[in-house]
């Protein structure tokens, strides 16, 4: 059965074209456009109509691909923004006229989504996964019981609500790094059992690409790749010490995503600081897979 998943997040639009066989995928097709439908949604609560036009853009684009591919289905979900937003019949109106469906995902069915793609993707052995957006950032983990997180703290968000300088202060830093701790310190002993962490989303997977210098994203490169506690702190401090004009020109990082990599970055660094991990495992396995496995296929957990 050939399936086309579109996840439509805060920073990203992101496609995956695939057969599916039972538990077995079959990659066709993997893509990502940078569209910031979540632009300015943590200081108004609403999409912005640029940002919806072009997303929708997008999402056409990658329908008539899918359809061109010869998909049977698509299934078409959305992720923070679109649970944020208070006007999201603005962009229903819109996406109506494609004659496409999108369900709004609650934050535990992201993290769901994100850890069956990851563990299919990696075999790490009692692994937790972690994901970061750009609006959140979800944890998921099987041990005792299965645990399920989301929390609000993502890329764009915390761009938007701390970082004013360009580059940013050290101040703004400590400020991003705090208020991550505060919104995740109760849940951190949940996770004293895990023995590795997958990491997924368009930040950990830009990391890995800076840190092999890649002038051209390779998804063979990025899947599995090792990325050390050290080594994600030496390429935040070179992001911090130049302005986001010379951050665009670092291979590896897409100059769209130049503005909330550091974010980003403040994210994944604190959380792993928190765990007490020295490194995490790279996924191009992620909620797309995810979400294909848990619809139509019969993996299970």
């Amino acid at each position: 059965m050939r399936i086309c998943a579109i996840d439509i997040g805060t920073n990203s639009i992101r496609q995956l074209i695939c057969d599916i066989d039972n538990e077995n995928i079959n990659k066709i097709q993997k893509d990502v456009e940078i569209t910031r439908l979540g632009e300015g949604i943590s200081k108004t609560g609403k999409l912005n109509n640029n940002a919806i036009q072009r997303s929708i853009e997008v999402i056409e684009r990658f329908v008539k691909l899918a359809q061109e591919k010869g998909a049977e289905v698509i299934y078409a979900f959305a992720t923070s923004a679109m649970r944020d937003a208070k006007n999201k019949d603005a962009f229903f109106e819109q996406i109506g006229k494609l004659g496409l469906e999108v369900e709004i995902i609650d934050g535990e069915t992201e993290s769901l989504f994100g850890y069956m793609g990851a563990v299919m993707g990696v075999n790490k052995e009692n692994a937790l996964v972690l994901d970061i957006g750009g609006g959140s950032t979800e944890l998921a983990y099987k041990g005792r019981e299965f645990v399920k997180e989301s929390f609000d703290i993502g890329a764009v968000r915390l761009t938007e609500k701390f970082i004013k300088n360009d580059p940013p202060t050290a101040e703004e830093y400590d400020e991003i790094r705090l208020h991550i701790i505060d919104t995740m310190v109760n849940s951190i002993n949940k996770y004293k059992e895990v023995e590795n962490v997958i990491g997924i989303g368009g930040t950990i997977t830009t990391l890995a690409a800076v840190s092999q210098q890649l002038e051209i994203y390779s998804q063979e490169k990025v899947h599995g790749y090792q990325l050390k506690k050290e080594e994600i702190k030496r390429i935040l401090d070179k992001f911090m010490s130049v302005t986001l004009e010379e951050r665009k020109k670092f291979f590896g990082l897409q100059p769209q995503r130049a503005d909330i990599i550091i974010a980003g970055t403040a994210i994944l660094l604190t959380i792993l600081e928190m765990l007490s991990f020295k490194e995490i495992t790279v996924s191009e396995w992620d909620n797309l897979e995810g979400a294909v496995l848990y619809k139509f296929g019969e993996f299970k957990l």
